[in-house]
């Protein structure tokens, strides 16, 4: 049996719309880059963590860069109160 290694990549978009990727900030223009140099060909997941007041366009955004680099999105969210 083998075993596959999928790479998790975290992408935080905060409320004033900043973009973090593993908890270091980046500019929206160099997001790509980024993931691409982070999955780097392996099977990997992008883990979102999207403040509720970010407009879905930025959610869009990053999930396209995302499945263009075939990887899974996966959507985080906060328990409800």
């Amino acid at each position: 049996a083998s075993t596959i290694e999928v790479q998790k990549v975290s992408v935080t978009v905060t409320k004033d719309q900043q973009y973090y990727v593993n908890d270091r900030k980046v500019s929206r223009a160099m997001l790509e880059g980024e993931l691409k140099s982070l999955l780097s060909g392996r099977a990997g997941s992008v883990i979102l963590h999207i403040d509720k007041a970010v407009p879905t366009e930025h959610l869009v955004y990053v999930a396209g860069i995302a499945t263009s680099l075939n990887a899974k999105v996966v959507i985080a969210t906060k328990p409800g109160k």
